[in-house]
C-alpha cells in the first residue's frame, strides 16, 4: 500500500458532511472560533448573547467522548463544523451543534507527544486543516478529512528535515498549533531540553506544497546578529531556544510573533557561555522573508527554565488619548512585558536589575536580569518565613528548618545551588493555558502561586562509579540525556515538607485570577481561582464574561470586578482554554476535558 493509500485508508466518514461544511470553506466570521486563541492569540470574541445576567442558564448542549486521557487541545470552530483532536491524536470534524462525528483523520503513526491545537489554512475558497503530529505535519481536506496529496509527500512534510544534519538525529514535536500567515505555514516545534537538542529554527513553508521558505535561525551562525552572545560553534552544537509554544500574527503589517524557550541545557549553563540572545526572548519576523524586525529578551542566559508558555498577545491599548498597537507577554516567572508591536520598544520602564551569581564551577550566570517596573509580577517573586505553612508548630517548624538550608533564601533569580537546594519562584510550570486581552486594553491572566525546589549535582564521581555493585547512577538518568555531563540537575522537586504537604501557607499558595490595565499598567482587580491554575488559559467575551477552567470545572467570572457569575463541574480535568462560537443564532462555549473521563463539552443558553 502506498503511503498516499494508507492514509486515505485511515480517513472514515460518519453522515453526510459536504452542505455544512460548504459553508466552513468561506472566510471566517466573527462568529467563528477559527483560530488557536483567536486571531490575534488575545482570546477574545466578540459573541455577547452569554452575559453577565444570563450566564447561570448555561447547560451541557452536547457531549463528545473518547477514551481515557491527556487532552490538551482547544478547538476550532468554523461554520457548523468544530475541528477536534482526540486522545489518541487523531482529527475528528464534529457538527458544532450536536457533538455528531462527521469525520475522522487517523495517520496511523505512534502519537504520544500532546497536540494543542489546529490550525486552518484558505486554499482559493477550499478550507484546509493544518495538522501537526509527533514530527509530521499534516494538510487536510476540512470537507472530507483526506489528505491534499500535492502538500509534500502525498499530504505531509517531516518537521526534521531542513534542520541540522541527518533528519534521522533531529528530535522535533509539533506540540503547538501552527500558524498560518497568508500562504505560509509558520512551524515550531518542542524539542529536547537538555543537550544533545535541535536548533529551535523558526521556519516558513509554502501552504501550497510544503516547500521550505524561509529559516530563521534563533541560535545565530557566524556572522548573523547575536552569535557573539553565544559560543562560537554553538550553531553546530547547541539546541532549544524553541518557540515551542506557538506564534502570533499580525495580518495588516505581516509581522510573525514567537516567544522562544530556554537553550539546552535548561538548568545547566557552562556549556552556552554568555547571554544566549533570540532564547527567552519575544522576536518579532517579517512574514514573507523571515528577517528580523526586532527582539526583546526576557531572562539572559536562562538557568530557571523561565520560558514563555503561550504565544504574544496582540492588543492595543490607549495612552494620552492616542492608540497604540502593543505585544504582551508572560513567562514562568510571571512577570508581564509590554512591548510596542512596531518598534519592541517597552511601554513601561524594565530596569535590569543584579541577581547572584552561580557557585556551580563553569557556570557564569547573567549578572542583571531585565525586571519590569510596571505591571507588577502576577506573582510573589521572593518567600519569606512569613509566608511558611501555619498548619500547625511542628509543620512551621520544619518548614522553617528547610527554609534556612535553602541556597539564596528564597530570592528571584538565584541559581540552582551546588548541592544545595534552591528555590525557583513561582514554580517550574507558569502559565500553560495562555492569556487574554480585551478591546479596552485590559489582559487577564491566572497565575499559580508557588515555589519548586531543586539543585545542581556533581556528575563526574557518580558516572565513574557506574557498573560497580550498588552505585548510583548518573543525576538525571542515562536516558534523558544528563549522564554526559560534569555537573546536573536533580528534577523537578517542589517545596514540601516530609509527608508531602506543603511547606507555603495556603494564603501564600492561594491561584489568583488577575486584570491589568495595560494603558495604565495598574491592576484592576485580583480574586482567588477555586480550583488549580496553570492548564487553562482564560476566554473573554464582548459581553463582559470571563470563562476558564479551573480543576475539574469550568467557571464564569464578571470582567468588570471579577466575581464569580457561574460554575459547572467538568468530566475530567479542563485542560485548555474554552473556545466559543454561535450556529443558527445560538451562542455555544467549548472546552476540552482530558482525563479518565476525557470529552469535548459545549454549553448553551437553553
Amino acid at each position: 500500500m502506498t503511503f498516499q493509500s494508507r492514509l486515505l485508508a485511515t480517513v472514515f466518514c460518519v453522515g453526510m458532511a459536504a452542505p455544512a461544511l460548504a459553508q466552513s470553506a468561506s472566510a471566517p466570521s466573527p462568529s467563528d472560533w477559527a483560530y488557536h486563541g483567536g486571531g490575534a492569540a488575545d482570546r477574545y470574541s466578540p459573541l455577547a448573547q452569554i452575559t453577565p445576567a444570563n450566564v447561570t442558564g448555561l447547560k451541557e448542549a452536547w457531549r463528545f467522548a473518547m477514551p481515557a486521557g491527556g487532552l490538551e487541545t482547544q478547538p476550532i470552530m468554523i461554520g457548523h463544523t468544530a475541528y477536534v483532536v482526540t486522545t489518541e491524536r487523531k482529527v475528528v470534524a464534529l457538527d458544532a451543534r450536536t457533538g455528531q462525528a462527521k469525520w475522522t483523520f487517523d495517520p496511523g503513526n505512534l502519537g504520544t507527544q500532546p497536540v494543542r491545537g489546529l490550525a486552518t489554512w484558505n486554499d482559493g475558497g477550499k478550507l484546509r486543516i493544518v495538522f501537526g503530529r509527533e514530527n509530521f505535519l499534516y494538510l487536510l481536506d476540512a470537507e472530507t478529512g483526506q489528505p491534499i496529496p500535492t502538500f509534500g509527500d502525498n499530504g505531509r512534510i517531516d518537521a526534521r528535515d531542513n534542520l541540522r544534519g541527518p533528519k534521522e538525529q533531529n528530535g522535533v514535536y509539533l506540540t503547538s498549533p501552527e500558524l498560518v500567515a497568508g500562504d505560509l505555514i509558520i512551524v515550531n516545534a518542542r524539542l529536547a531540553e537538555n543537550t544533545p537538542a535541535s536548533p529551535g529554527d523558526v521556519r516558513a513553508f509554502d501552504a501550497h506544497t510544503g516547500r521550505l521558505v524561509w529559516t530563521f535561525h534563533t541560535i545565530p551562525h557566524p556572522g548573523e546578529v547575536g552569535a557573539e552572545t553565544w559560543p562560537a560553534d554553538a550553531y553546530l552544537t547547541q539546541g532549544g531556544a524553541n518557540a515551542w509554544s506557538g506564534a502570533s500574527y499580525d495580518a495588516a503589517r505581516g509581522i510573525v510573533f514567537v516567544n522562544t524557550g530556554s537553550p539546552a541545557d535548561d538548568f545547566y549553563g557552562a556549556n552556552r557561555v554568555g547571554d544566549n540572545r533570540f532564547a527567552n526572548s519575544t522576536i518579532a519576523l517579517d512574514a514573507k522573508t523571515g528577517k528580523r524586525l526586532w527582539d526583546f529578551q526576557q531572562v539572559h542566559h536562562d538557568l530557571w527554565d523561565s520560558d514563555s508558555t503561550s504565544p504574544p498577545v496582540l492588543t492595543t491599548i490607549t495612552q494620552n488619548g492616542v492608540r497604540r498597537d502593543v505585544v504582551v507577554v508572560t513567562n514562568k516567572a510571571f512577570y508581564v512585558y509590554v512591548l510596542d508591536r512596531v518598534t519592541g520598544q517597552p511601554i513601561f520602564p524594565i530596569v535590569e536589575t543584579p541577581f547572584p551569581a552561580s557557585n556551580v564551577p563553569g557556570e557564569v550566570a547573567s549578572k542583571t536580569q531585565p525586571i519590569p517596573q510596571l505591571p507588577h509580577p502576577l506573582t510573589h517573586k521572593e518567600i519569606t518565613v512569613d509566608d511558611l505553612t501555619d498548619a500547625s508548630p511542628a509543620a512551621n517548624a520544619e518548614a522553617r528548618d528547610l527554609y534556612a538550608k535553602l541556597w539564596g533564601g528564597g530570592k528571584p533569580f538565584v541559581p540552582l545551588g551546588l548541592n544545595q537546594n534552591t528555590l525557583v519562584i513561582p514554580g517550574f510550570g507558569g502559565g500553560w493555558g495562555g492569556t487574554a486581552a480585551d478591546h479596552n486594553g485590559v489582559f487577564y491572566s491566572s497565575a499559580g502561586n508557588g515555589a519548586g525546589m531543586s539543585s545542581i549535582s556533581d556528575n563526574k564521581d557518580r558516572r565513574a562509579l557506574n557498573g560497580e555493585p550498588g552505585a548510583p547512577g548518573p543525576v538525571g538518568g542515562y536516558q534523558n540525556g544528563y549522564a554526559h555531563l560534569d555537573y546536573a540537575f536533580n528534577g523537578y522537586g517542589q517545596f514540601r515538607l516530609k509527608d508531602g504537604s506543603s511547606a507555603l501557607s495556603a494564603k501564600a499558595s492561594a491561584p489568583t485570577l488577575n486584570a491589568i490595565d495595560i494603558n495604565t499598567g495598574q491592576y484592576r482587580w485580583t480574586v482567588p481561582l477555586p480550583g488549580r491554575a496553570g492548564g487553562s488559559g482564560p476566554l473573554v467575551t464582548a459581553s463582559g464574561v470571563l470563562f476558564i477552567g479551573a480543576g475539574n470545572n469550568l467557571e464564569a467570572f464578571d470582567t468588570k470586578d471579577g466575581r464569580m457569575l457561574w460554575q459547572q463541574a467538568l468530566p475530567s480535568s479542563g485542560a485548555n482554554s474554552p473556545g466559543t462560537y454561535m450556529v443558527d443564532g445560538k451562542q455555544y462555549v467549548m472546552l476540552a476535558s482530558g482525563g479518565p473521563t476525557a470529552a469535548y463539552v459545549a454549553y448553551a443558553l437553553n
